[in-house]
């Protein structure tokens, strides 16, 4: 008998060609996905059956790249520049973040994305004030179902490269400190069940030319893969330029940081050359529109680089995209790209999908697992609600599930054939619980920031907006 059996769903799988079928039963055994059914079919008897009649069944869908740590910060310094809001905002909370922070901000990004249809995230974790912290968002993603890669992050000087600028940087920990921890973090959670593990330097400008090396030639020993933030922004490489004479994504490459094992997160500010280098190492690439657009950062030319062969993934970012839900991300990448190029056909509803479904899987490493509901893969499967009138006309529902749907139209989560939400409620977690104490832990954490972060959060609406742009920034900041 089967665990489980979804039956009348419209079911978009994903597969080599790409099928749709109506009215059709997926079957499940255990973890995997045993059979997808056509209308008509003989269906096996199944231990729990879900009625999916009016719903679309597709892959769950992959987040990419975020930092969950942010879950408890988003809303603090919004419209605002990366590089300030780093240095008034950032840097003085996050230097806080302790283990049960870091727990809360865990649980408070698990609901979320569980409620919004993700069933794999890829969290780049590198604030190791406790290097307990880690540990904890790694049993939360355990305990809460989802499918974690986790990205164990390394900085060893300040985000501008300039060691130890930060008075208060207590994520900045010495290159031995960080790669003993790393090694016992591998040891502890690679490979453990749904988690699998990542080294990430954090971008050039955070990580000390040792360090990187070191991190590089552990990442390869061990069969790691390789994620960094690259050409996020149009600083980081006017600062490439300046320090080392080449542009940014043009430095990682000469360092050994691109090929098959790596995750190029962002890689906005891309020459052409630049993109034929991303393609001809076969490394990978992480869209965070949302994000970008929020930053103002650009729009990343992944037109380009798909046309080129470059897998491209899609992410959420942290509280700069102020969602989880990838939808929203789905959408919001489509309609950058058809602005930039000032053409509609240039990245589809189809295209976007695969970014959030088969291609992000291969981008983490997982497309043998997941990304497509075909037999022998995992059953990480959700249901998303069409009766309803802003889903209903569904004749082309990928166009409707990209330009329509959002994640509070998934009603069912599935991840390796466990059910972690169920008509909207989520069986994994105690949400009432978790929002209840968030609040306590965000105003806590807050608190502890220091007396500038604190003033400048007690502005009124009308003052907050210029002082916060008018907050004085390190001298390193060019503004562009």
């Amino acid at each position: 008998m089967l665990n489980l059996r979804i039956d009348n769903a419209t079911v978009i799988t994903m597969d080599a060609q790409r099928r749709e079928l109506r009215q059709a039963s997926i079957a499940v055994n255990d973890s995997e996905i045993v059979a997808v059914l056509p209308h008509g079919s003989k269906l096996p008897a199944a231990a729990k059956v879900i009625d999916a009649r009016g719903m679309v069944a597709l892959p769950g869908l992959i987040n990419c790249h975020t930092h969950v740590y942010q879950a408890l910060i988003e809303g603090i310094g919004y419209d605002m520049h990366f590089d300030p809001w780093n240095w008034r905002f950032n840097f003085p909370i996050a230097s806080q973040i302790g283990p049960v922070d870091a727990e809360v901000s865990a649980q408070i990004a698990a609901l979320e994305m569980i409620k919004s249809g993700t069933t794999t995230v890829s969290d780049h974790w590198y604030l190791h004030n406790d290097f307990e912290n880690i540990h904890r968002v790694a049993e939360v993603f355990r305990d809460a179902g989802l499918r974690h890669h986790v990205v164990y992050g390394l900085l060893d000087q300040s985000f501008a490269g300039e060691h130890l600028a930060f008075e208060n940087m207590a994520m900045i920990r010495r290159e031995d400190e960080l790669l003993a921890e790393a090694n016992a973090f591998i040891d502890r959670w690679h490979r453990q069940g749904r988690t699998v593990v990542a080294l990430g330097p954090g971008s050039t400008e955070d990580v000390s030319d040792r360090l990187m090396a070191q991190t590089i030639e552990l990442a390869r020993e061990r069969g790691l893969q390789l994620a960094t933030h690259v050409a996020g922004w149009a600083e980081i490489v006017s600062r490439s330029l300046k320090h080392y004479a080449m542009r940014d994504l043009e430095h990682v490459h000469a360092i050994g940081l691109t090929g098959p094992d790596a995750i190029l997160i962002h890689a906005v500010w891309l020459s052409p050359r630049e993109i034929r280098l991303v393609a001809e190492s076969g490394s990978q690439v992480v869209h965070c529109p949302v994000a970008n657009a929020h930053l103002g950062y650009g729009i990343a030319p992944v037109a380009e680089l798909r046309a080129q062969d470059v897998t491209v993934g899609l992410g959420t970012d942290g509280a700069a995209s102020y969602t989880y839900d990838l939808f929203e991300v789905m959408k919001t990448a489509a309609m950058l790209q058809k602005v930039r190029g000032l053409d509609a056909e240039v990245l589809t509803a189809e295209d976007v999908l695969e970014m959030a479904t088969v291609d992000g899987a291969q981008v983490l490493g997982l497309e043998d697992l997941v990304g497509s509901l075909e037999p022998g893969k995992r059953a990480d499967i959700i249901l998303v609600d069409f009766h309803q009138p802003h889903l209903m006309l569904n004749h082309q529902p990928v166009s409707k599930l990209v330009y329509s749907a959002r994640g509070h139209d998934v009603v069912t989560n599935i991840v390796d054939g466990r059910v972690l939400m169920e008509n909207r409620r989520v069986l994994t977690l105690d949400e009432s619980a978790i929002l209840d104490r968030a609040r306590d832990v965000a105003a806590d954490l807050v608190s502890r920031a220091g007396i500038e972060t604190r003033d400048l959060l007690k502005a009124s609406w009308p003052e907050q907006g210029p002082r916060w742009r008018g907050a004085v920034t390190p001298a390193w900041f060019e503004k562009k």
